[in-house]
């Protein structure tokens, strides 16, 4: 890893959390220290930075409403790790969770001394669950002995549910799970030999995809339980996560410019950004597989298996360095001839998240004029920090770019603005304030919600 240091970011940011899916067995109460599987403890800089949060958080005058770190915050701690886990209910027993109850008022002073033992425990107990409940549910779909004729319910939402208290009890809920998935894709017309390949895949992908998650990735859940505690709008960022959230911020990246995204084994372009390297290249397109990458003149790394994000890795990098990259273009099927293909790394701009504006022609009605209406939609409250520090009077800015395109319709003849944020999902709170405030210093929105009036 690159990075030394982690990174505590206070913003009004919504980003995806650290995915912790799977759904567990095992009829005696286990204790957190019962299992083996790896990762088991925290390294020397999760320590150190476990201390320096707690610092911030609870032991300073940074925090917005500092909360002491004691039995009852690490009790809060605890629910909110579990419910990071294992939200759902679906993995965890009653019996698991008495074993747990010891460690609830431990947290405390796992954090403020930096030895998370007890998080990556309880993670190693409910790694343990997700295999045994993913191998209950294959056997469950290859079995294909389902009852249709039955009067059985699913219940989606299980937020309130109580715990399973035991194997047997979490076996029943998983049976009616995978009938309600085999019956969904049984509805869409699937038929059965499709739906068992279909569900088995499903399943082995949700075992792996809790199995690939390392000791950054539980470091982050866990500390992120302790911020959310502490106040709901707090997120702690490892450095991978930092750098993404800035990249985003800054609407810009140093790379190919393609979106990758994990398909079976292999990872897949999901997208190209129009005008990047990628894209002048002429040779990668959405559905290309990358198999392998290769920094300047070295040797290719085979890339089959691997994370996305450590593909990303990989493939990023500064401006003006090359990277080459083997693929198997999507004409060429599963088992195509490989391609390679050599790309100059460059600044890409991110053009979809910037703010855009359009003007809506609304039509008479009734004794109520034709109206030109401005619309200017805005994704994010992006802002690029590094930019601004180097040049505060030229940086990439949600507010500045907002400014432009109202200053803009000043000149298009139009009869009102409308400010579109359903799909922003935060950002910058330097950028959300400006943005909101009317008057002079700021683009002054008004946010109308069905039966909630105007604010």
């Amino acid at each position: 890893m690159k990075a030394k240091r982690s990174y505590l970011l206070l913003a009004l940011a919504l980003l995806a959390p650290v995915a912790l899916l799977a759904r567990p067995d095992g009829d005696k109460p286990a204790t957190a220290a019962d299992s083996s599987v790896v990762p088991r403890g925290p390294t020397t800089d999760q320590s150190t930075t476990s201390k320096l949060v707690y610092g911030l958080l609870s032991d300073s005058r940074y925090a917005y409403r500092p909360r002491k770190l004691d039995d009852a915050l690490s009790q809060d701690v605890y629910k909110h790790y579990l419910d990071a886990l294992d939200p759902s209910k679906q993995f965890f027993t009653a019996q698991d969770i008495e074993g747990f109850m010891p460690l609830s008022t431990q947290l405390d002073e796992a954090i403020k001394s930096g030895q998370l033992t007890p998080a990556y425990d309880i993670f190693s107990v409910y790694r343990k669950r997700v295999g045994e409940r993913v191998a209950h549910a294959r056997r469950l779909v290859k079995g294909n002995h389902f009852d249709f004729t039955t009067d059985e319910r699913w219940e989606y939402d299980r937020e309130q549910a109580p715990w399973a208290k035991d194997g047997a009890e979490l076996d029943d809920l998983w049976r009616k799970s995978v009938m309600n998935d085999w019956l969904r894709l049984k509805m869409a017309g699937k038929k059965p030999e499709a739906i068992v390949q279909t569900l088995d895949k499903r399943y082995a992908n949700l075992e792996r995809s809790v199995e690939e998650l390392d000791s950054e990735d539980v470091f982050q859940t866990f500390l992120n339980a302790y911020t959310s505690a502490v106040d709901p709008h707090t997120d702690y960022f490892t450095p991978k996560t930092a750098e993404q959230f800035n990249q985003q911020m800054s609407l810009s990246l140093e790379g190919i410019g393609a979106v990758l995204q994990r398909q079976d084994d292999t990872v897949v372009i999901r997208e190209i950004v129009p005008g990047g390297p990628a894209d002048l290249s002429g040779k990668l397109q959405p559905g290309a597989r990358i198999v392998g990458v290769a920094q300047g003149d070295g040797a290719f790394t085979d890339v089959i298996g691997w994370r996305t994000d450590d593909v990303v890795d990989l493939i990023r990098g500064k401006k003006g360095t090359r990277v080459r990259l083997e693929f198997i273009p999507p004409e060429a099927g599963v088992d195509g001839p490989p391609s390679t293909v050599t790309i100059v790394r460059d600044q890409v701009k991110l053009a979809e998240q910037a703010a855009k504006s359009e003007i809506m022609t609304l039509p008479a009605s009734g004794r109520e004029p034709e109206r030109r209406i401005g619309v200017i939609k805005l994704p994010t409250f992006y802002q690029d920090f590094e930019g601004r520090r180097r040049n505060p009077n030229d940086y990439t800015s949600a507010t500045r770019d907002v400014r432009r395109l109202l200053d803009g319709f000043k000149t298009q003849n139009i009869d009102g603005v409308v400010m579109d944020l359903r799909a922003n999902g935060g950002g910058s709170l330097d950028e959300a304030r400006p943005v909101h405030r009317p008057g002079p210093g700021g683009a002054g929105a008004r946010v109308r919600r069905p039966g909630l009036g105007q604010r």
